[in-house]
């Protein structure tokens, strides 16, 4: 899929990694996950970008769902003493204070929130959130030697947003969908859902890694067990994510990706905007 977008290839579009930015009254924006590339998403989204005052920023919050690189890296690109807050699980803040480079964060400026599970709480601009367990594991640079896999832990959560009667939940790592969750799921208006590989051992038959998909902590879009069966029938929008490079389903025309179309699935992409 990289051979092909850096090709040009018009039928493969470049992507970042997996943010969302949430804005419900205009001015204050909450990202869900900090990516390593959030200064080339901010460079590309005018409402991302600084206004006002010097070193200002529209982002007041960040929501982190684990503490992985791709999850929290993007937390250093908002090191100019510029305040924000940044809310997750015990378990994730800790693994992020526990890791010096994140001192970079003045704490005078940046708060640092833990945040319960299945209990809501406020985000700026009136929206409110809601964390809630998803079956999943630990960071990578965290495991041991037997790591805890599909469990459901503080280390790896959704969000559910709530604003105006509307629903959104956001879901970038699953590796199994329990029934608590599809209940969950089936309540929201729109879905953004783990879509990292399409087939369980496609790193493997690639040749680009040695791990399975649900040993990394994704189940595979694909297959009788796979993400589209799992989520058939929710009134949602449902919004495949976290896409990894290796996945067929970013060829526009490729069996996999019409596979997914037909099943009433869309393909997150980078500037994409939801309107609720």
């Amino acid at each position: 899929m990289c051979r092909l977008a850096w090709a040009g290839d018009r039928r493969v579009k470049l992507r970042t990694q997996a943010s969302l930015a949430i804005c419900a009254d205009g001015e204050h924006l909450t990202l869900l996950n900090a990516s390593p590339d959030l200064r080339a998403q901010m460079l590309a989204t005018p409402v991302l970008q600084p206004r006002g005052k010097g070193r200002g920023s529209p982002i007041a919050a960040v929501v982190l769902t684990g503490a992985e690189v791709d999850q929290t890296a993007g937390l250093l690109t908002l090191r100019e003493r510029q305040e924000f807050a940044v809310l997750a699980t015990a378990e994730t803040l800790a693994a992020v204070a526990a890791n010096p480079i994140f001192r970079v964060l003045a704490a005078d400026v940046v708060m640092r929130e833990a945040v319960a599970r299945d209990k809501p709480f406020a985000l700026p601009g009136g929206v409110s959130a809601e964390l809630f367990a998803v079956p999943g594991k630990v960071a990578l640079y965290l495991e041991d030697e037997d790591p805890a896999l599909a469990s459901e832990t503080g280390a790896n959560v959704g969000v559910e947003l709530v604003y105006d009667g509307k629903r959104l939940a956001y879901v970038p790592g699953a590796a199994a969908v329990p029934p608590a969750l599809r209940e969950r799921l089936a309540r929201a208006d729109v879905i953004l859902f783990d879509g990292t590989l399409f087939r369980d051992d496609e790193m493997i038959a690639t040749g680009t890694g040695s791990k399975t998909g649900r040993r990394m902590g994704h189940m595979p879009v694909g297959g009788a067990d796979g993400t589209l069966a799992a989520l058939a029938g929710l009134r949602g929008r449902r919004i495949l994510i976290h896409i990894n490079n290796t996945n067929p389903i970013l060829v526009e025309d490729s069996p996999e990706r019409r596979q997914v179309e037909a099943a009433g699935f869309e393909i997150a992409e980078d500037g994409m905007e939801i309107v609720l």
